[in-house]
């Protein structure tokens, strides 16, 4: 992708993940695209798997 290990180290995990994705998806026009559906699964897999707790 072109970052150095000092600007890699700087990044926060999801603006290093928000770059490959981007980076993924300019490069390759099979990169999977993320739809609405998935992220809303994602998130209701994430909020089931959280501990009664934090609901």
């Amino acid at each position: 992708m072109g970052f150095s290990p000092q600007q890699v180290g700087e990044m926060s995990l999801w603006q290093f993940m928000a770059c490959a994705d981007g980076w993924a998806r300019a490069n390759s026009p099979d990169a999977a695209k993320i739809t609405n559906d998935d992220d809303e699964a994602g998130v209701r897999a994430l909020y089931d798997a959280a501990p009664m707790y934090l609901h």
